[in-house]
């Protein structure tokens, strides 16, 4: 029998990658990837905050998994009954989506985690830093200026991959806000946030962020900063792991975008409002 990994050896392989004390540090991980751990999910993330220590703030994206955002698609009649019933969104109790790990949810419940207000891009933080980050979260235009995105650029952060795919950087949609591109969509759609205490909803406006990205992909942006901008790379676990850093790869994707994806004509681009 093979042994899980230890925490000491989760923790000694995050500092060997270079995650450190005091670093505001956004998550990205498959707990598949990197294996059987003693203690499970608790222990990689316990071993983050270790390596972070109180001066440090683990970051992640969590959404919210039971979002209504396609009501407006529906009939009158269903429609209707979305809206006389489905429950607002909560950020104390509203699960993580678990598409994004199932860390979204542990950190999301972990003791001090902050929440940010924002259903759909909503981002959880947890450490020094976790209660700036995650304030003010803008409902319209959610991966934007008014976005704990833009705050991890501001911090200058890290963006920490632990087995997960390059294109589960949801950072780099904070670079196609703010890039100008030739397919930039907007969508709109109807959720319900509480309000004082009371159930409502709002009209949401964003540039849509689903797949595909005209003649892109998020990981085709990454392995484009990974070609010309070397980053620490090693092992967690199993799982083969990635620190970038969160200021240059936003600024490298914003102008790689706009150099392969932006319009003929400039003066018809669309970049993020504000």
């Amino acid at each position: 029998m093979t042994l899980p990994h230890r925490p000491s050896r989760i923790l000694a392989d995050l500092r060997a990658l270079g995650v450190a004390p005091g670093q505001t540090v956004m998550l990205h991980a498959s707990v598949k990837a990197i294996g059987p751990v003693m203690g499970g999910p608790n222990t990689i993330v316990q071993s983050l905050f270790d390596a972070l220590t109180p001066t440090g703030t683990l970051m992640m994206y969590a959404g919210w998994a039971d979002i209504p955002d396609f009501i407006d698609e529906l009939p009158a009649d269903e429609q209707a009954a979305y809206r006389a019933e489905h429950p607002a969104f909560d950020p104390a109790t509203a699960r993580a989506v678990r598409d994004h790990s199932v860390l979204a949810e542990v950190l999301r419940t972990w003791p001090a985690t902050r929440r940010s207000l924002n259903p759909e891009a909503s981002m959880i933080a947890n450490g020094a830093d976790a209660e700036w980050l995650t304030a003010d979260h803008a409902l319209d235009y959610g991966y934007g200026v008014a976005s704990p995105l833009a705050r991890l650029v501001e911090r200058g952060g890290q963006v920490l991959l632990l087995g997960a795919p390059l294109d589960t950087i949801t950072l780099l949609h904070h670079a196609e806000y703010h890039a100008r591109l030739r397919d930039k969509r907007v969508v709109n759609y109807s959720c319900p946030v509480l309000q004082a205490g009371t159930r409502v909803w709002v009209d949401i406006e964003d540039f849509d962020t689903g797949e595909p990205h005209d003649a892109y992909s998020l990981e085709g942006v990454a392995l484009a900063y990974l070609a010309e901008h070397p980053v620490p790379q090693s092992r967690v676990g199993d799982a083969a792991a990635y620190l970038f850093p969160a200021a240059p790869l936003v600024a490298f994707a914003v102008d790689w975008l706009e150099k392969h994806f932006g319009p003929v004509d400039p003066a018809t681009s669309q970049a993020g409002p504000g």
